[in-house]
């Protein structure tokens, strides 16, 4: 039994779901342990410590994500804007290139093409270019 993609895609976003509340409740633990215990004795007024929210990537984010050949989009805003910038360094010393995209994969595949798969999205395009001409 074959289960279709946007059930698959469903299951995932609950579990980014999820994976972003276990981070919520972790940060909140962790903002607890450091708080200093209050004595009995001693009567303070709580003090009102606000709650950092963590706010899923962005549409924009998973998608430029996705175009860069990421697969694993991480759960926080934050933690996808710390990725894009990594990847963007790495692309602009060349440690990084993201690999063909589906539809230049699609395009080869349409074109009959049978060499070695490209690498990269820009041999790729370089290969699609140069079948397009023949």
């Amino acid at each position: 039994m074959e289960i279709p993609d946007d059930a698959i895609e469903s299951i995932l976003e609950q579990m980014r779901q999820i994976l972003i509340g276990l981070r919520n409740l972790r940060t909140e633990l962790g903002k607890w342990r450091q708080e200093p215990v209050e004595s009995t004795a001693k009567a303070q007024p709580a003090v009102q410590v606000e709650t950092e929210s963590i706010e899923p990537p962005t549409e924009k984010q998973i998608q430029f994500l996705k175009g860069l050949g990421i697969e694993e989009i991480p759960a926080s805003k934050d933690e996808a804007r710390r990725m894009l910038q990594e990847l963007n360094e790495k692309r602009e010393t060349g440690e990084y290139s993201p690999p063909p995209t589906a539809k230049q994969l699609k395009f080869l595949k349409d074109l009959k093409y049978r060499g070695p798969i490209p690498e990269t999205k820009e041999a790729a395009w370089k290969l699609l270019q140069e079948l397009k001409k023949d």
